[in-house]
């Protein structure tokens, strides 16, 4: 009777998920960006053939070196979790533990060499491994953030290049938001004031992009602080990048409109090239050390063989 008064029936679920595989962004950056940037990987990344997959070294040129491909993942594991069975005695019996328990944050990058990211002995024992396990919550350890995963990355880079010399990492991670965070001093023009000074935080400086529609102010250096120190606003950075912002208001409220990118002041300088082509500090970290890294696209957890 529930089906004929048009009811149906439902797992419960703790969220709502949403594919967005097809959104016009996702695409994008999956056709444009990562698959060409894979491709012109793989002709430097060993391959793996024939039902015993066997390795394929690159074919390289003079002073070319192997990239070896690293995916990051991380998950979230309870002390109680898959306790369905046990091995008892005759007449034994066990009380289940109330709760799930502790929660055990687990962080570590993979590969087709060795599995593990790790770094061993001539006795192939382990020495040194990329791993990384916290115990988060009350009393335990602090929640996994952008800091740790960076602190995670500089030793993971050591462990790559003692176990790997000689050749480059390529680091691959989905897009999550401790992924791809900026510094703090990135360049954020929601986050800027009308007017100068105030309560808005500091931010780096910048060259205006040649997209300028400015030909004349192309290349100059943006400084973003007065010469006293204090953070420069919307209306004055927008100036010296050569716009008219007369009669046009700071920041829209509540919220933008959909596809317009000349609504407001914060709008307009968002959607600059050194404003938009920022490079997260993970990504900063790893191209320091002369590695390389990529996102994978969004909604494309398939990719990852974590």
């Amino acid at each position: 009777w529930l089906i004929k008064l048009g009811w149906w029936q439902t797992l419960l679920k703790k969220g709502v998920y949403m594919d967005g595989h097809e959104h016009a962004d996702v695409m994008a950056y999956r056709q444009n960006v990562f698959l060409p940037a894979m491709a012109e990987f793989e002709a430097w990344i060993a391959k793996f053939e024939g039902p015993d997959l066997k390795c394929v070294p690159p074919e390289l040129k003079l002073g070319e070196k192997e990239i070896i491909a690293n995916c990051q993942d991380e998950s979230c594991f309870t002390a109680n979790e898959y306790k369905w069975s046990a091995w008892l005695e005759k007449d034994e019996t066990i009380l289940q533990k109330k709760g799930q328990g502790r929660l055990i944050h687990v962080s570590n990058f993979i590969n087709a060499e060795n599995g593990h990211l790790v770094y061993c002995d001539a006795d192939n024992i382990v020495i040194e491994e990329a791993q990384k396990i916290i115990y988060p919550g009350s009393n335990g350890d602090a929640w996994w953030d952008a800091k740790q995963l960076l602190a995670q990355m500089d030793h993971t880079i050591q462990v790559f290049e003692k176990a790997h010399p000689d050749c480059v990492g390529l680091f691959i991670f989905d897009q999550s938001s401790a992924h791809t965070s900026l510094p703090s001093d990135a360049l954020k023009a929601f986050e800027m004031n009308k007017s100068n000074g105030g309560k808005q935080r500091k931010q780096h400086d910048t060259i205006i992009p040649d997209s300028n529609p400015y030909p004349k102010h192309r290349g100059k250096v943006q400084k973003m602080t007065l010469p006293d120190g204090q953070p420069k606003g919307l209306q004055q950075v927008l100036e010296e990048h050569g716009f008219n912002i007369q009669n046009i208001q700071a920041k829209c409220s509540p919220i933008c409109p959909v596809k317009n990118h000349n609504c407001c002041m914060a709008q307009i300088l968002s959607h600059q090239e050194d404003f938009t082509n920022q490079i997260s500090e993970l990504e900063t970290l790893i191209k320091s050390h002369g590695h390389k890294c990529i996102f994978l696209p969004k909604f494309h957890c398939e990719l990852n063989p974590n």
